[in-house]
């Protein structure tokens, strides 16, 4: 920590891929277990289309050339935080790293508004493996709606997780 800021960055990609902020809320992270190997875990996350299927958060999404990678853009939209508030979130994103079966990161970058959020997977035995969550902010338009922003990286943190511990061999969500 240099003068009160703490520097996060996505090893070895550009350096816009990296986010520097004194707020002692970031990052939010989580992990959960899951009860699939890692490799069925990941040919799961990698269909883009189908997050809505299974992460109650998301309501629609894709990403350019149907595959995740570096320099893709991902684009969706999420659910209300509440089912009661009505609208849906659009957000639009570039991917900037992905190492299959390992985690993928992606960055949002808007006029006073910068983010990285990464999904982390890791192999806990033949037939388990472990789902992270991971998401750092910076920016006026960040820090003029911290409230809403903590608020709904912790949504999207814990849907995902919640969302992949449910999910079964058959790849079909155990809810």
């Amino acid at each position: 920590m240099i003068g009160g800021e703490r520097r996060w960055d996505v090893a070895g990609h550009a350096p816009a891929a990296s986010i520097a902020s004194e707020d002692t809320a970031l990052p939010i992270e989580g992990k959960t277990a899951v009860n699939l190997p890692v490799g069925e875990l990941w040919r799961l996350f990698a269909d883009v289309p189908r997050w809505p299927e299974w992460i109650p958060c998301m309501f629609w999404a894709r990403v350019t050339g149907g595959e995740l990678r570096v320099g893709a853009r991902l684009v969706w939209a999420f659910n209300a935080i509440k089912p009661a508030y009505l609208y849906k979130l659009p957000a639009m994103a570039r991917i900037v790293a992905c190492e299959p079966e390992r985690r993928v990161t992606w960055e949002v970058t808007l006029p006073g508004f910068h983010a990285l959020h990464s999904y982390t997977f890791e192999s806990t035995g033949a037939e388990s493996s472990a789902f992270g969550s991971w998401e750092v902010a910076e920016g006026p338009a960040y820090k003029l709606l911290r409230p809403f922003w903590l608020a709904h990286f912790r949504y999207v943190r814990d849907e995902s997780l919640r969302a992949a511990a449910k999910l079964r061999r058959s790849g079909q969500n155990g809810a």
